[in-house]
């Protein structure tokens, strides 16, 4: 019987623990939230687990077999260093789930946007192909549970909390794009940098791909290829081994911007996972098909003649940007707010200031920011006391025919949780507008 802490216990602690209470193992969960609640209760009757705040942690490193991290766990966390100082070698359950039980055909995907997407569509190619697939991590669900997939072909979205100690294993490695963001978290925009690419700096790098640009820009090592060379676009045509796709036989979405993007992205990890890529009639398939995935520039259901756009998830300007360009033609009003994490703004006013029929209401820590950026730009804005204010604004002033978008570019600040909260606050506004 191993004796398992965990710091933290959120999604992935949770999982975690079912895994290795299954196995017969003793755990001891260290969070915060012990200080004032109950154990959980799917725990309750479990004698092999302990429910411990931070003050807890003082003796137990001393007597734990293994230190798991929640991936929101940052590297400067007081209990986080003491397991350190103790000696033990942290990582989170996901980069425990690497070492122990990854596939060898295994696929991590990061980059700072685009990374969901990339997982979804690689995910529906390969099993549009006839192989086992699956998605795990922020996607799908935590590969760490009572029962660990028996997929040959797990595509993983990473987080950069997950690759900031993830360990070396036998899988192949993904990143779609870089930009400023987590910086709090990691100290430095360098540091959430090479958090992404730290499976290329092992002594052994391990196998991947991603942008020439991004390869150059970090001088990867030669063993990393390029998306443009693995899933080349010439003359709006995909090249796809001897075959080519015209980017018209592909649903609207997919013919330029972030959706290509993704695309190439996830023909790029299948081809390096199968050693070929996908068919042009399976790419087609799939895209033509495509759902989108929630708070991705989400069409909501309304009643009101207008377009609620729900974007949660695009907390950075250059997702902002992408998603500006899907409705350039449109009157939007454009939800902006958040927390502010030190993003630069500038390259965001000037694609607003030279498209027409876009009015930013502005909410947030970010708001002061935006008001100098876009009154430098002379670029007319709504500024509101909250997120709430400026739905309603929104709600009022928006003409019928025009789009609603919510996408924020920041993350989610008090009183709101996380985007999920932010999402369901929009989709309630559209529903009753």
């Amino acid at each position: 019987m191993k004796t398992v802490a965990l710091i933290g216990f959120g999604v992935e602690g949770r999982a975690a623990a079912r895994h290795f209470l299954s196995g017969g193992d003793h755990v001891i969960a260290l969070d915060d939230k012990a200080i004032a609640q109950p154990r959980p209760e799917e725990f309750a009757g479990q004698d092999r687990f302990e429910w411990l705040g931070a003050e807890g942690a003082s003796d137990i490193f001393s007597r734990a077999d293994i230190v798991l991290r929640s991936p929101g766990i940052p590297p400067t966390h007081p209990v986080l260093l003491q397991a350190l100082a103790a000696g033990h070698h942290v990582t989170t359950p996901t980069g425990y789930w690497i070492t122990n039980f990854s596939s060898e055909h295994a696929l991590t995907v990061t980059g700072t946007k685009g990374k969901s997407t990339t997982v979804s569509l690689a995910v529906s190619l390969l099993q549009s192909m006839g192989h086992e697939a699956v998605a795990l991590g922020n996607i799908g669900l935590p590969p760490l549970d009572t029962e660990t997939t028996a997929a040959r072909f797990p595509v993983l979205e990473l987080s950069s909390y997950m690759l900031h100690d993830i360990p070396d294993g036998s899988y192949t490695h993904l990143v779609t794009n870089l930009y400023r963001e987590h910086t709090p978290w990691h100290g430095t925009e360098d540091a959430y940098y090479e958090a992404k690419l730290r499976p290329f700096r092992f002594s052994l790098p391990r196998p991947g791909a991603t942008l020439q640009e991004t390869a150059n820009k970090f001088s990867l090592p030669d063993t990393v290829e390029t998306i443009e060379n693995i899933s080349p676009l010439r003359n709006d045509h995909l090249l796809l081994g001897n075959e080519q796709l015209p980017l018209s036989s592909l649903a609207e979405t997919f013919r330029e911007g972030p959706h290509l993007s993704c695309l190439r992205n996830a023909i790029a990890g299948v081809a390096m996972l199968i050693q070929s890529p996908p068919s042009a009639d399976i790419v087609a398939d799939v895209v033509n098909s495509y759902q989108g995935l929630p708070s991705r520039q989400e069409i909501v259901p309304s009643k009101d003649g207008r377009r609620w756009v729900n974007d949660a998830l695009a907390t950075i300007p250059e997702a902002v940007i992408h998603a500006l360009s899907r409705f350039r033609q449109d009157h939007v009003h454009l939800l902006l707010g958040g927390a502010d994490r030190g993003q630069n703004f500038t390259a965001l006013a000037s694609t607003i200031s030279s498209t027409p029929n876009i009015i930013p209401l502005v909410f947030g820590s970010i708001a002061e920011k935006l008001d100098r950026v876009f009154t430098d730009q002379d670029i007319p804005f709504h500024r509101c006391e909250s997120y709430e204010d400026a739905l309603s604004l929104a709600a009022r002033v928006a003409p019928k025919g025009s789009v609603i978008l919510f996408s924020p570019a920041a993350a989610s600040e008090a009183p709101h949780a996380n985007y999920v909260e932010r999402a369901d606050i929009f989709r309630t506004a559209a529903a009753s507008a």
